[in-house]
């Protein structure tokens, strides 16, 4: 018997499924860890976090420190014994520095400090995760990666910024062509650069001011192509929206509905007739 082929709908195609639950998720990471194991293709490890944090299940139950390390070695991230207890036990503390702090750049699984695992790296277990200087460096130093999405290397904060501003955009202008969604990526991106110059201002950096401008501009010019603005709001939708939005619209030269002559009916003839009494008495 022949299989049946899957074929995915226009708006599933740029989802990942999730091999655990089954269901079509958004490829961001709030969704999905980034994969850095080799044995798998995929950018994302298939496996939705929802999936894993029921599967770890809730800290201080029985075998919760050996589920977390079973998905460690599956992302080929290492356990430190420090870290862990620097973090409570929590999985959703412990996992975001395995891939922002420096010192634990590039570690896979097989570095890990746990002694029932074995460790090749005497430095982790010596290493101060209280320092300041480290964690500020949280935030700083996060490594990147490419993204097919998003067309370049971006860290996992990045993407989160572009992620929840692209949902953003789409909430308010109601995103539907491949046009506007290139130009939606483009201004995610834009934004994301000015976001940046603008903290570059704020700390006195010589020459941010310059920066910041190019970039503010550059990032009007994309939203004012693809009509992402204020003054746009709403204008996909089928209603007018509101008397403001159209006074906008006819103030800036842009849409307005086309006057068209209707026959008289019987009750506009009343209403004139009516109004020729009252310019009369």
């Amino acid at each position: 018997m022949a299989l049946k082929k899957t074929v995915l709908k226009k708006d599933e195609i740029e989802k990942v499924k999730c091999l655990k639950c089954g269901k079509l998720k958004s490829p961001n990471t709030s969704n999905f860890y980034a994969n850095t194991n080799q044995l798998f293709s995929s950018d994302k490890l298939e496996v939705c976090k929802d999936c894993i944090l029921h599967f770890i299940g809730e800290k201080g139950s029985e075998g919760y420190k050996d589920r977390a390390i079973v998905v460690l070695a599956m992302l080929d991230k290492p356990f430190v014994d420090d870290l862990w207890t620097q973090m409570d036990q929590e999985w959703s503390k412990f996992i975001p520095p395995l891939s922002s702090f420096p010192k634990f750049r590039g570690l896979k699984f097989s570095d890990s400090s746990m002694s029932s695992i074995g460790s090749s790296n005497a430095n982790i277990k010596k290493s101060n995760i209280d320092d300041e200087e480290n964690n500020q460096e949280y935030f700083d130093d996060e490594e990147k990666f490419f993204n097919r999405k998003w067309m370049g290397e971006y860290t996992n904060s990045d993407i989160d910024y572009m992620e929840d501003y692209y949902l953003g955009l789409d909430r308010d202008f109601k995103i539907v062509t491949t046009n506007h969604k290139d130009y939606a990526r483009k201004i995610c991106k834009a934004s994301l650069h000015m976001d940046r110059c603008f903290q570059d201002v704020l700390k006195g950096v010589g020459g941010a001011d310059a920066k910041y401008k190019s970039a503010r501009e550059t990032f009007d010019t994309l939203s004012k192509s693809a009509q992402f603005s204020e003054s746009q709001r709403g204008q996909n939708d089928v209603s007018l929206g509101c008397f403001g939005v159209t006074f906008d619209q006819v103030e800036q030269k842009k849409w307005v509905p086309k006057h068209v002559l209707l026959d008289e009916d019987s009750y506009d003839k009343m209403l004139n007739q009516f109004a020729t009494i009252k310019d009369s008495v």
